[in-house]
C-alpha cells in the first residue's frame, strides 16, 4: 500500500485544525465545566456522575445539568 503524502498531510492539517478547535472550546468554559468535560469524555476512565458529584460536593444532577450546558457552549462555538 502506497500512502499519497499530500493526503497524509491534509489529514495531519485537518486533525491539528480539529485539536485547535477543541481547546478553543474547552477554553471557553468555566474551570468545573472543563474538569467534568475533559473527565467523562476525554479521558480513557471515565468517571460517574456520582463519582464527580462526591468529588464537587454537589448532586449527580447538577453534573449532568453543568455537563449538558458545557455541551451546548462547546457546541455553539465549535459551529461559529
Amino acid at each position: 500500500m502506497r500512502y499519497n503524502p499530500e493526503v497524509v498531510a491534509t489529514r495531519t492539517d485537518q486533525e491539528t485544525s480539529r485539536e485547535e478547535q477543541l481547546g478553543t472550546a474547552l477554553s471557553s468554559l468555566d474551570q468545573r465545566s472543563r474538569d467534568i468535560i475533559q473527565r467523562r469524555w476525554l479521558t480513557d476512565e471515565k468517571p460517574t456522575l456520582h463519582e464527580l458529584a462526591d468529588e464537587y460536593g454537589i448532586s449527580a444532577e447538577r453534573v449532568r445539568q453543568i455537563e449538558a450546558k458545557a455541551l451546548t457552549v462547546m457546541k455553539n462555538k465549535l459551529m461559529a
